[in-house]
């Protein structure tokens, strides 16, 4: 004998206030993450110096400005990547807003270092963003063995907390001293995704077009040669 059935009804009223929320949660996200990419690096200098000056907290303040003279140069040595960050649930909403997809047409070696050249640069990046310095597009199931490694300015790095929450996401500065470092592991798996048109591309960047800024920025070839 077969169970009794239950049947769930939702009133049309229910699913769209949900969709009204959940469209309001993505741009609220998106907001934010923009902020976040244009100010959150000089609010975080004027918050400590503020702390450091104006409050009976400065040597808290203090103290962090002392950890971070010892601590610059890990964004060059390695980072300091956290899984945490990097599976935070709104870079899903970020990922739905466009959205965003991670297309795979083929499997990647995970025994081998590699050179990922990414194109467009457009105005903020945040394809590349969500695809490698989040997990928001699966990516390490996806390519399982492989660790991810955005690069950005190296002046982001520079800017104190800032560049600990973007460490936090696997990013890393674009500089060859840094690049290589990662590159150089002997048991590979590290993957560099490097925006290659850089400024340039982003500042030629136009509704409907795209325009690859190559020239002479093929520092990146002469990296992967370099490392193998």
């Amino acid at each position: 004998m077969s169970g009794p059935c239950l049947r769930i009804s939702t009133s049309p009223g229910v699913c769209l206030r949900r969709v009204a929320m959940e469209t309001h949660l993505r741009t609220l996200v998106m907001v934010k993450w923009l902020m976040s990419f244009v100010a959150l690096g000089m609010m975080c200098q004027l918050l400590l110096l503020y702390t450091l000056l104006w409050t009976r907290l400065w040597p808290l303040a203090l103290l962090y400005y002392t950890w971070w003279f010892t601590d610059i140069n890990t964004p060059y040595t390695g980072g300091r990547r956290s899984q945490w960050v990097r599976s935070w649930a709104i870079w899903n909403y970020l990922r739905d807003y466009f959205p965003v997809k991670l297309v795979k047409t083929c499997d990647l070696p995970s025994d081998v270092n590699l050179v990922l050249a990414l194109h467009p640069h457009g105005v903020l990046s945040v394809g590349a963003f969500l695809n490698f310095a989040t997990e928001a597009t699966d990516f390490s199931r996806r390519f399982p063995g492989l660790t991810p490694h955005l690069a950005t300015l190296p002046l982001n790095f520079r800017m104190p907390l800032y560049r600990d929450y973007i460490m936090a996401g696997g990013v890393c500065p674009a500089t060859r001293a840094s690049l290589s470092h990662r590159l150089s592991h002997r048991q590979g798996g590290q993957l560099v995704a490097l925006v290659v048109g850089g400024a340039a591309e982003a500042l030629a960047t136009q509704p409907g077009r795209h325009q690859l800024a190559l020239g002479t920025r093929r520092g990146f070839l002469r990296l992967a040669l370099t490392n193998g």
